[in-house]
């Protein structure tokens, strides 16, 4: 019974480990949307972010397959949007830009935009690529700074309150946290909160590793090494985003106690390892020990529990992410180490067998090196909660089913909730338009902000929503069932097929659209054709365009796997809308553009039957064809 309530306590703790992770900076919106095609060039690109960014080198702005069209230096206004200026009077075409941040919390943070210009085109691809993954270095040198800061503080814990510690342990712990700022930060601005901590860690340790190394000489310093370690304790907590903006108050006294738990573990494991080896009073101490090691596990499962909540918007996002499913991985290790102790405590304690002891210690601090491992990679990933605010869509707290239409050149975004419903109109430009005349199913509706219009009520079945004199229908559900995990599997079923064919039908007005057939094949080939207009091929790292009727003119392309579905990327507000016995309807957000997406599955297969998509300037649907046809892309001129 002992060992069953410990494993469910540890699997709980299990999901606030990462709650250590440093802050990313989300990007809200951007101007132009990617993917847009505009009437008109713009001058500029604007990206908007929920927290403050740095700029770094390494900015782009191309026509796809020719040369820059930057014009003059980026620069960030108001600490939060990047601005990024384009050469006047660009010609039709297609354009990629290449953005890089620095975020507060140290993290380098990169993307692509792509807008294509002149009407009747099609949507643009990227010309240039973006990695986010974190290097083998940022992980060795995270796994390096958590390992040094859990010990360091841990053994003088340890050392303050259960036995002795040799002062070359320190020594070690120290040396680790030096080295692996080094990795994190060699980069990373000073001016940065993120920096800063960094930079103290660097000047607690060099100063730590002299004391540890100094302390045998003169023994009268042999208790400050270990005062450098309880000072590094609060770091992590103070690097990461539980001080972001807007995070409840609470958070880094739990994430501090959070981390300090794992560390009296960790470090007094260590500890009594080397203790292990010598000779002294060992049973009392590893008495001692084990009544700590028992305080640790329950701070952490309390504390745990407070970031399982705070983390993850449900359970489904434990495998649905990989985020979660580096939690599961971690906690199945957090699980065989309280397994271990369990056994430590209560069979090889009360029979002082030390041997045996001494190897169970050894098999606990490999599980946690691997567990510290997970911990390093999770820094890294975003938690399942994503906590991204769309400004621009007017989004409010609370679950919500969401869905958007086409009213004019206007897109419209209907929010419902039990309690009322709200409406964003956003014209071309993704601004949000006020004084609207709007009614949604015959209320009248009052403003709840800029641009939002909002009506009290239980709004179920047939929504009718008049904007401006115009009518467009939505359908809501009597009951909000959340579909995150069923869009996960829908996606990942799509990336599984060797092809994709559909239909596009995209406009951006009542009066200006063209229609579009797709194919998509694996490992990294597109292939699109305008009805009435321009052809496109792309294979590989080449691609190829013609107008109609003119000449393939080839260009350089970065590949980009396919098939890759075009509601690809982090959602949200994803709801099932109906349910028969073939089909699944589901609607989501995406926060970036933004974008609202209604999606129809096959209930059998996961597979699109189709889709319609609505955005600022774009309203489109896909219907597909077929899935899984003999590969017909070729490079121009190749028989097929």
């Amino acid at each position: 019974m002992a060992l069953r309530i410990g494993l469910l306590l540890v699997l709980l703790c299990a999901l606030a480990l990462p709650e250590t992770a440093w802050a990313h900076a989300s990007l809200l919106r951007t101007v132009p949307r990617d993917g847009a095609v505009l009437r008109s060039a713009p001058v500029r690109v604007r990206l908007v972010f929920d927290d403050d960014v740095r700029l770094v080198s390494g900015i782009k702005a191309i026509r796809n397959g020719g040369g820059s069209v930057l014009d003059g230096k980026p620069r960030v206004e108001a600490g939060r949007v990047l601005v990024i200026p384009l050469r006047s009077g660009l010609a039709d075409g297609d354009y990629t830009v290449l953005w890089r941040v620095l975020s507060d919390d140290g993290h380098k943070l990169a993307g692509v935009v792509a807008f294509g210009v002149g009407a009747g085109r099609a949507p643009p691809q990227a010309a240039l690529s973006a990695d986010n993954a974190p290097s083998a270095q940022d992980v060795v040198s995270r796994l390096l700074f958590f390992a040094g800061v859990l010990t360091a503080a841990g053994a003088a814990f340890f050392r303050f309150s259960v036995g002795g510690v040799p002062v070359r342990l320190m020594l070690g712990a120290f040396l680790l946290v030096f080295v692996g700022v080094s990795g994190i930060a060699h980069d990373v601005s000073v001016s940065t909160r993120f920096g800063t901590v960094m930079a103290v860690a660097a000047v607690i340790a060099g100063l730590g590793a002299v004391l540890a190394a100094v302390a045998p000489v003169f023994p009268r310093l042999e208790p400050l090494p270990f005062l450098a370690g309880l000072a590094l304790l609060p770091l992590p907590t103070l690097a990461g985003h539980s001080l972001d903006r807007g995070r409840p108050l609470f958070e880094p006294l739990v994430d501090f106690l959070h981390v300090a738990a794992a560390s009296f573990w960790l470090g007094g494991l260590v500890a009594v390892g080397l203790a292990l080896t010598g000779s002294g009073d060992r049973p009392s101490m590893l008495r001692r020990f084990s009544n700590v090691a028992l305080v640790s596990v329950g701070v952490l499962a309390a504390t745990g529990v407070i970031r399982a909540f705070a983390e993850l918007r449900s359970l489904g996002q434990l495998w649905s992410t990989g985020y979660g499913q580096l939690l599961i991985v971690k906690s199945a290790l957090l699980a065989a180490l309280v397994a271990i102790g369990w056994v430590n405590r209560y069979r090889l304690l009360p029979r002082l067998s030390f041997e045996t002891l001494r190897r169970s210690v050894a098999v606990e601090l490999m599980l946690f090196a691997g567990l510290i491992g997970a911990v390093a990679l999770l820094t890294d990933l975003r938690p399942g909660r994503d906590r991204v605010a769309v400004a621009s869509a007017g989004e409010v707290k609370g679950p919500k089913m969401v869905q958007a239409g086409e009213s004019g050149d206007l897109a419209v975004a209907l929010a419902v909730r039990p309690t009322g419903a709200e409406l964003v109109a956003l014209d071309p430009d993704g601004r949000r338009v006020k004084g609207l005349p709007v009614t949604i199913s015959g209320v009248k509706t009052r403003s709840c902000g800029s641009g939002c219009y909002g009506a009290p009520g239980a709004f179920v079945g047939r929504v009718p929503v008049s904007v401006d004199g115009r009518e467009v229908v939505f359908r809501f559900p009597a009951r909000a069932r959340p579909a995150a995990a069923l869009v996960a599997r829908a996606t990942k079923a799509f990336r599984r097929l060797r092809s994709v064919d559909y239909v596009e039908r995209l406009a951006s007005s009542p009066s200006n659209k063209v229609v579009a057939e797709f194919t998509l094949e694996r490992p990294n080939r597109l292939e699109y054709r305008i009805r009435g207009g321009a052809d496109g091929i792309i294979i590989g790292s080449r691609r190829w365009d013609r107008a109609r009727g003119g000449k393939w003119v080839p260009s350089p392309q970065d590949p980009s796997s396919q098939p890759e579905p075009i509601w690809a990327g982090h959602v949200t507000n994803a709801y099932l809308l109906e349910t028969t016995p073939t089909t699944y309807v589901v609607s989501f957000l995406k926060p970036t553009g933004p974008a609202w997406f209604t999606l129809r599955l096959d209930r059998r297969t996961l597979l699109p039957r189709s889709l319609r998509m609505t955005a600022p300037a774009h309203f489109m649907t896909h219907r597909y064809t077929s899935f899984n046809a003999a590969s017909k892309i070729r490079r121009p001129g190749a028989a097929r």
